[in-house]
Order: C-alpha cells, then sequence, then structure tokens
C-alpha cells in the first residue's frame, strides 16, 4: 500500500482503506486474467442500505436490522456465473434467501459502513443501540444457504471480513468512547449472538421464548466461527464449565438463567423493553468516557480505478500479488 498525501481526502481514504481491509477483502473479489476483477463493492451509503437503518438523535443512535430476504450480494453485483456453485468465491447469485434476519456480506458490508460513519461523521454520539425491525427475531446468524453455495476461500474470508467487522464496534467503543448496546428483541443465534457478543451491554427480552445461543456444535458440527466461545469466557467472564455447556444446547438459554450465566446483562419483560433500552443507552451515553469529540467529517465516494492487479485511489494504491 502506498499512501503520498496528508489532507483530509487523504485521511478519509485511509479510514475506508482499514475498513474495506485491503487485501483481504481482494480475497473476496474474483479476479481473473482476461479482465478487469469482476468486484464486490464495499463502499455504500445509508441512503443505500437495504438491511439497516441508521438514526442518530443527539448522543444516542439507533442501528436497526432488517435484513431483505432478496436483497443479498446479488442485488448488488452479479455473482455466480463460475458454473456450479462452489465453482467461484461467491455464492451463486439468488440461490439463498435471507430469513429470520440472517445475513451474509452485504449485511456486514453496511453495519462496517455504518460504525464508520458513527465515528467519522457523528463524533458527538456516545451511544448506540442495535436492535432488530423484526418483533421475535433479533438475528439467526450467517445465511447457511449462502455459505453452502460458497466457495471454501469464500467461507474463510467471509467469516474473517465478519469478524473483523465485530471488532470495529469493539475498537469504536475503546478508541472513540462509543459505546454499544445489543437490544435483543427477539431469537439471538449463532453470529447473531456473536454481534450482540461484540456489544458492551447486552439485554433480552423475556417473552417466555427468546434465547441467546450458539447452535452451530450441536446442530452443524463447527465451532462458531465469529469470536463467540472467546467472548462468552474472555469478555463476559462466563465460567467455562456453562460455557461448555452452553455451546451444546441448541435450544439455547433464556430469561433469568441468560443472567445467571452471565450471557446476557438483564432481561425484560416485552412490556418494558422499548423504555428500559432508552434508559439504559441513556446511563451509557452518561457513561461514556470523555474523548476528543472534533467536528464530524462526511465520508465522501472514494470511487477507486480498478484493473487485474490493482485498485488505485486518490493518495492510496494496493497493489495485488495475482
Amino acid at each position: 500500500m502506498h499512501y503520498n498525501a496528508d489532507n483530509r481526502r487523504a485521511q478519509q481514504e485511509c479510514a475506508l482503506y482499514c475498513l474495506h481491509r485491503g487485501a483481504r477483502c481482494a480475497t473476496l473479489w474474483r479476479v481473473d486474467t482476461s479482465a478487469a476483477a469482476s468486484q464486490v463493492s464495499f463502499e455504500t451509503h445509508p441512503s443505500r442500505y437495504r438491511h439497516w437503518t441508521l438514526t442518530v438523535e443527539g448522543e444516542i443512535a439507533r442501528l436497526t436490522m432488517k435484513v431483505q430476504p432478496f436483497g443479498g450480494q446479488d442485488a448488488e453485483v452479479e455473482l455466480g456465473g463460475a458454473g456450479s456453485a462452489g465453482d467461484g468465491p461467491e455464492p451463486q447469485a439468488k440461490a439463498y434467501q435471507l430469513k429470520s434476519n440472517s445475513y451474509d456480506l452485504s449485511v456486514d458490508i453496511e453495519l462496517a459502513d455504518a460504525v464508520q460513519r458513527l465515528r467519522f461523521t457523528h463524533p458527538s454520539v456516545k451511544a448506540v443501540v442495535i436492535t432488530s425491525g423484526h418483533d421475535r427475531i433479533f438475528c439467526a446468524g450467517a445465511n447457511i444457504y449462502m455459505l453452502a453455495s460458497a466457495s471454501h476461500p469464500f467461507k474463510v474470508n467471509f467469516c474473517k471480513y465478519t469478524n473483523e467487522t465485530r471488532l470495529t464496534l469493539e475498537e469504536a467503543s475503546a478508541e472513540s468512547g462509543i459505546r454499544f448496546l445489543a437490544a435483543c428483541n427477539g431469537a439471538t443465534a449463532g453470529g447473531g449472538y456473536e454481534l450482540a457478543l461484540a456489544c458492551d451491554e447486552i439485554v433480552l427480552v423475556d417473552d417466555g421464548s427468546s434465547t441467546v445461543s450458539l447452535p452451530e456444535v450441536p446442530l452443524l458440527g463447527v465451532l462458531p466461527g465469529t469470536g463467540g466461545l472467546t467472548r462468552v469466557v474472555d469478555k463476559r467472564k462466563v465460567r467455562r464449565d456453562l460455557a461448555d455447556a452452553f455451546s451444546t444446547l441448541a435450544e439455547g438459554v433464556k430469561g433469568k438463567r441468560a443472567v445467571e450465566w452471565g450471557l446476557v446483562d438483564a432481561v425484560v419483560p416485552r412490556s418494558k423493553f422499548a423504555e428500559t433500552i432508552l434508559q439504559r443507552a441513556k446511563a451509557l451515553a452518561a457513561a461514556a468516557p470523555q474523548v476528543a469529540r472534533g467536528p464530524g467529517i462526511e465520508l465522501d465516494p472514494l470511487e477507486p480505478r480498478v484493473s487485474k492487479d490493482r485498485i488505485e485511489y486518490r493518495h492510496v494504491t494496493l497493489a495485488l500479488d495475482t
């Protein structure tokens, strides 16, 4: 990577380059030897979000996830076309539906963009509520059918990108003093719980059915792929024997037991959920550390020039060893 300027535009490019994780994101592109790569765009804007809604009111922002079933990455770029499923690095177009607030790459691209904009464009924000636009489902995690239609390299890099996107929440908390509150207003499973674990606090609705779970081991025979077990034990300090039991319970844990085990910070009846979330968000904002909060800057479109072996911004060039 080459960096040759010191101005606001260059700072934007470096910020978004870090967001896009340069070379790793390039591995998610299908690079052929005959023409420019058929690429996934990692650049978006809140006005173009399909799966998230970002609202800002003073010191508190809200990120609401309502994944569009047919609004996956194939709505942004023609995927597939490489033959049978798994031939290319991306899932085939229209091969899956994003049900139950499950996510694919397009959902995480928007989330990563939103977090960066909160840090750079809305520095007055001190607390962010992450919740679902559905009544009884927070997030079901990564879409299984998307993963089934993807090649192994894509799956690996998708999980890396997803985990790094979760890390941007924790980095924003540590470095920018923004506190994140997961308002789990329904079932929170797999990668959905891993998203909640990346937040500073987790509040689960207590409705007799909503649970938090990491069902990958009992249902799929794989370990959670985006930091679930690590965050349960090292971040939330859940006892290891309880963590072991939790990771084998496909049905998950709900209610007071979820609090007792340390899996969530509180459970709240649905009738008081919205009020409680607002009060906890205000408390998080009030307790947020005092950090330098200068004027916001707008992250303008970067419009890179993309060729077979390089991605050129105005001040940053990424060369690909193909």
